[in-house]
């Protein structure tokens, strides 16, 4: 008898320890946005397939969270302020290497900020100038 209200109280702790941070993780992402992959990408150690995605930031300095449509967070990317690319949409920044690609920086004009995750090479530089094997996914601001 002991043994099974033990267990009951502990799942029922677990249950109210999860609606706690569940709730605190949304309410407190301040800064957020979404957008469609049309392929596959690498970003930062992760990969991601085509889908929908959400983005989530607690704070402008904070790792930002890329979050599946089911909910699940993919991928914690932290990159490195750069100057913003004035001008240009809020979008990701992706090159491509063959059949890889991968994101390169987000630039976000609404937050002030651009972020690289991933720096261009010289020859990387000279290539894309070329415009060529990069190219940009729209990302949709949330609102709050």
């Amino acid at each position: 008898m002991k043994k099974s209200v033990c267990l009951a109280r502990r799942f029922a702790l677990a249950v109210v320890l999860g609606g706690l941070f569940a709730g605190a993780a949304q309410a407190g992402a301040y800064y957020g946005g979404k957008f469609t992959l049309p392929y596959e990408v690498r970003w930062g150690g992760a990969v991601l397939p085509a889908g929908e995605y959400s983005l989530a930031m607690d704070s402008i300095k904070g790792p930002l969270n890329v979050i599946d449509a089911s909910g699940r967070i993919r991928a914690l990317v932290s990159g490195f302020p750069d100057y913003l690319t004035d001008g240009q949409p809020t979008a990701l920044l992706v090159t491509r290497d063959g059949a890889q690609r991968t994101v390169r920086s987000f630039n976000c004009p609404a937050w002030g900020h651009k972020f690289v995750y991933k720096p261009f090479t010289r020859a990387e530089r000279d290539l894309l100038a070329s415009g060529e094997r990069a190219e940009t996914i729209a990302v949709r601001m949330a609102s709050r």
